[in-house]
């Protein structure tokens, strides 16, 4: 978010302006004091022109969010997270094509 305030030359202040948040509460959510919502990272996300998803934060909660309704997703994803397989075709058990095949 810092990075984004800079490029558009908005201090703080002027970004609570925009957005109807305080400026210390910004302050925390740039500093990893506070953690926000996705309400939040979509007014930021306006009052800076970019898409909520331009925040890790916003697609990390997406991922939960989906990832709640999708057990079979979620092992599929721990099992890859925990193996040592070399290739995501050992943890699926099954041949996945080639990058070059998607073109």
């Amino acid at each position: 978010m810092l990075d984004l305030m800079r490029w558009r030359g908005l201090s703080y202040r002027q970004l609570a302006y925009l957005t109807g948040l305080s400026a210390g509460h910004l302050n925390h959510l740039t500093r990893g004091r506070r953690a926000p919502t996705e309400e939040t990272l979509e007014t930021v996300a306006r009052a800076l022109h970019v898409e909520p998803e331009y925040f890790a934060e916003y697609r990390r909660s997406l991922v939960i969010d989906e990832l709640e309704t999708r057990p079979d997703v979620v092992d599929l994803v721990y099992g890859y997270l925990t193996s040592d397989a070399t290739d995501e075709s050992e943890v699926l058990g099954r041949p996945t094509r080639p990058a070059t095949d998607l073109v």
